[in-house]
């Protein structure tokens, strides 16, 4: 066969072309090739250096542009060498791995109308792993040649087609090549859209464009354009729709279909099978908020150490389980259209998920929450004995309304198993446990576990105080991740605002009963018919629509995800628009995220005496720690107090008669070095030591396990919970939704969302 010239451009960063020759020259090959290496006038003379000393030794065939002519006129020039050979255009901040060229070439002539060939890597838009059009960090547990032997195994001689190769690693056969002619450099200048308008070519000349599933090439990206190419893509997507009108359509819809997703999941599934690190399963609800923020950045903070996946009950199916890969984005829910993510029915396909995760190495559970989960799911550590955690993230397991808050929406002050059997037979289905029976239930499941974390040392003491034998550790959550790097801490001081004379006050978050909305509009209301010069600004929203400006003091700004939250929060502060900064919650929390932004920020907080607030806040110069119970009426008085300490410029003594004498406990326990020592050790298992058809029955086997479909009560459900969340959202139905207990609320909406 004639050999392949692999053309390498070459324009500047000597590590990033040392990495790509050295992986062409190791990687191993049955099909005769030349490599062709293009120095286009690079402005680095180390890389035009190193270039002519490889070549010297016969590495290569350097070709050497006088001036820069760009990667469209150069990988031109380099098709033009051997006019019989095909090619493959290989950018030089790539790495390749083992037989990778042969698998491109057997694509390539597995029939007789492909024209192009373009594999998998973790830079390459549609031919991108593990996420599908992102630009992903290439994981640091694998190295490339690992990672393209999973390809390798899982999707051996699989390929589909897709509307655009992509030029970071594309083969092209000269039969088409000939047909259909270089790339068009009058229109695309120095670079990008080139080999989009080329494969669009490919097509109208009933050729294909075929995406190699087996092939895994490692793409650093941008490396020759550097700042320039976004506005060089910009520029050279209007070109590309201007000569074929279609392009786009096609794309869109090849995203919109995404054939490749199997082959993916494939891929997903055998490198958690040969894992080299442990694998950390994590078991919890599906309700977002603080939850699944801290198990995200516990997974986060892992890695590269641990891998992690979570499992939780179904969104979009009653009745199912979910297992997936942890999403460490903004505010996410782990969505379920997205890759990765596996449903099992929690009582038709039990075996089928402790057969799956005993496959796999998995070093420990780490429990969340149990809520909306089967029974049978506390027990999983002792079938798969495996160590098990758990990170009390609430009172669920103490409490069945959670939030250990009564018929008030108020802290319930624990007054013992009466009253708590009085509290869940007004709120509870009447063939609901006592208390005792209720905790009996998690008796077992906490004393077994390897270590309970709490967030905070009040949150350790209320749960030892229900279960005593409970190994119980207090480690408060990461700090010093919330507001932007280059963020200053200001000093408390009068706003300029309304000439120094009104105290602007901010309330983070969403606001329920039990967090304060209630306490909020009512001292608002009072600030408006007392003419006293304070505001309120809640950025985020509450439970109900509030009375807002001008029947009150307040300023709802409305629903948020947590970058905006964010960034409002930061911008409020820097242009000196808040003054201080309120908790308003009714309830002992267990940490408080947004606590943590507030802390950051240097302005004065207002907070309860209640749950983590006081030992957070210990020995805080800016806190002012108040009462729970306290009405309105002192609330006010506490705020015009700060107003007068701030307008003087400094904080003086008033504080101190509210300040906290609770100390912290110091975290002693860390994830990174102890966390990972509790769990088992794993049994490694390489890819290499699985035949194709083992690995590949095995996961056949997995994925049968498909999304099922949403059945006519299931989308009844969807809308009707809808339509509560409208009807509870408008201004004529306030005082009737104020009306109605927060516990029966959250009741009719546990039925509808189950």
């Amino acid at each position: 066969m004639t050999p392949v010239n692999i053309i390498i451009p070459v324009y500047k960063g000597l590590k990033d072309v040392q990495d790509c020759l050295e992986s062409v020259y190791s990687a191993h090959y049955k099909t005769d090739y030349e490599i062709i290496v293009i120095d286009d006038c690079s402005p680095e003379p180390a890389v035009s250096a190193y270039l002519k000393e490889e070549a010297a030794k016969g590495k290569f065939t350097l070709l050497i542009n006088e001036e820069n002519l760009g990667f469209v006129a150069t990988v031109n020039r380099g098709m033009q060498q051997h006019p019989e050979r095909d090619v493959l255009l290989l950018n030089s901040d790539t790495v390749v791995a083992n037989d990778w060229l042969d698998r491109i070439v057997h694509c390539a002539y597995a029939s007789d109308n492909v024209g192009t060939v373009t594999p998998f890597s973790n830079n390459a838009t549609i031919c991108s792993y593990p996420n599908f059009c992102q630009d992903n960090a290439f994981p640091k547990s694998w190295s490339v040649a690992e990672l393209d032997q999973v390809f390798a195994r899982c999707n051996a001689g699989e390929s589909i087609d897709i509307p655009t190769g992509v030029g970071f690693c594309m083969f092209i056969r000269r039969a088409c090549l000939d047909l259909v002619g270089y790339f068009d450099v009058d229109t695309f200048g120095k670079g990008y859209g080139e080999e989009n308008d080329f494969c669009q070519r490919v097509i109208q000349a009933g050729w294909c464009n075929k995406f190699a599933l087996d092939t895994f090439v490692l793409h650093t990206g941008n490396v020759s354009f550097g700042d320039e190419h976004n506005d060089l893509k910009h520029a050279a997507l209007g070109k590309l729709t201007a000569k074929h009108p279609t392009y786009d359509q096609q794309v869109q819809q090849h995203i919109f279909d995404d054939k490749a997703k199997p082959f993916r999941e494939r891929v997903w599934l055998a490198s958690l099978k040969c894992s080299t690190t442990p694998i950390i399963v994590h078991v919890s609800h599906n309700r977002g908020g603080g939850t699944l923020r801290f198990l995200e950045e516990l997974s986060d903070e892992l890695k590269p150490q641990a891998a992690s996946l979570m499992l939780k009950p179904s969104t979009s199916k009653p009745g199912y389980l979910t297992l997936s890969q942890v999403h460490t984005h903004d505010a996410a829910l782990c969505p379920e259209e997205k890759d990765y993510c596996l449903f099992f029915h929690e009582q038709e396909d039990k075996d089928a998920l402790l057969s799956l995760l005993a496959n796999l190495p998995i070093g420990s559970l780490h429990y969340h929450h149990l809520i909306g989960l089967p029974e049978w799911i506390k027990t999983l550590g002792t079938q798969l004995s495996l160590p098990w955690f758990v990170s009390l993230h609430d009172y669920y397991m103490a409490c069945p309304q959670v939030s250990l808050t009564d018929e008030t929406d108020q802290y319930c002050k624990e007054k013992g198993i009466e009253a708590c059997n009085s509290c869940i037979k007004r709120n509870l289905p009447q063939d609901s446990a006592d208390i005792v029976n209720w905790r009996n239930q998690f008796r077992d499941f906490l004393t077994s576990a390897t270590l309970c974390f709490a967030p905070s040392e009040d949150t350790r003491k209320r749960f030892l105080h229900y279960f005593p034998e409970a190994k119980v550790t207090t480690v408060y959550h990461q700090e010093g991740k919330h507001l932007r790097k280059d963020f200053k801490t200001v000093s408390p001081q009068l706003s300029s605002d309304h000439n120094g004379k009104t105290l602007n006050v901010l309330v983070i978050g969403a606001l329920s009963k039990i967090k304060g909305a209630d306490l909020l509009e009512n001292l608002a209301v009072h600030c408006k018919n007392n003419h006293l010069d304070i505001q309120f600004t809640l950025t985020g929203y509450a439970y109900r629509n509030l009375l807002t400006l001008p029947d009150s003091h307040l300023h709802v700004e409305g629903r948020y995800n947590e970058s905006n939250l964010l960034t409002s929060i930061e911008d409020k502060i820097l242009n000196h628009q808040v003054d201080a900064i309120w908790f308003t919650a009714l309830w002992p929390e267990t940490f408080s995220y947004t606590l943590s932004t507030a802390i950051e920020s240097g302005l004065p907080i207002i907070a309860p005496d209640i749950g983590a607030f006081p030992e957070r806040l210990y020995q805080n110069d800016q806190a002012w720690i108040v009462p729970w119970e306290s009405d309105t009426h002192t609330f006010a008085t506490v705020f015009l107090e700060l107003k007068e300490q701030l307008s003087k410029g400094s904080m003086g003594q008033a504080q101190t008669k509210y300040l906290s004498k609770i100390p912290s406990t110091e975290n002693s326990f860390h994830y990174k070095t102890h966390y990972l020592a509790l769990t088992k050790p794993i049994n490694l298992t390489k890819i290499d030591t699985l035949t194709t058809i083992e690995i590949k029955d095995w996961i056949d086997s997995i994925l049968s396990q498909r999304k099922p479909k949403q059945s006519l009560e299931d989308k009844a459900r969807v809308g009707l919970l809808n339509l509560l969340y409208t009807l509870r959202g408008m201004k004529i139905l306030r005082r009737v939704v104020k009306l109605i207990p927060h516990t029966l609320q959250r009741r009719i909406k546990e039925k509808l969302v189950k």
